[in-house]
């Protein structure tokens, strides 16, 4: 599975697009995850968790986000929802996703809004291109649903 890259994956039954090196924003910390979108869900794959003080920060935790989420692209659901701190998220009822491209003052960042839940997530870099992604969510969701903003 190592020669598996973000993006459309195609070595799967359903459908699946990994965005890889995300991340959430806690008030002490930074809970990192590869995302695994389907057409009915979206499967949060958990790459571990950074503290916002420089003492406690980890170094090329992106590169350790990107290896997990290798490891991950190609496990049928039932493999990755075996970890407790891996998680999914119905779309079936996806109310909209949203995606803000970076500057070089503010991080790129990704919202999911369900009728459940909403979800936020940053990138770790601003330079981040989500072109393909908005393509392929457009594509794979109703488009009214999908906003992309630069």
């Amino acid at each position: 599975m190592g020669d598996v890259d973000p993006g459309l994956v195609s070595e799967v039954e359903t459908p699946r697009w990994w965005e890889s090196q995300w991340y959430q924003v806690s008030p002490r910390s930074f809970r990192h995850y590869e995302l695994l979108f389907e057409p009915d869900q979206l499967l949060m794959v958990f790459a571990g968790e950074s503290y916002k003080s420089f003492l406690l920060r980890q170094d090329g935790r992106e590169r350790r986000a990107t290896e997990i989420g290798r490891e991950n692209a190609t496990e049928p659901e039932s493999a990755i929802l075996t970890d407790e701190h891996n998680d999914t998220v119905s779309l079936s009822d996806v109310r909209e996703i949203r995606i803000r491209e970076g500057s070089w003052i503010r991080k790129p960042r990704l919202s999911v809004d369900t009728k459940e839940t909403q979800l936020e997530f940053y990138h770790f870099s601003r330079t981040y291109d989500a072109n393909d992604f908005v393509e392929w969510a457009r594509s794979t969701y109703e488009e009214s649903v999908v906003r992309y903003s630069e």
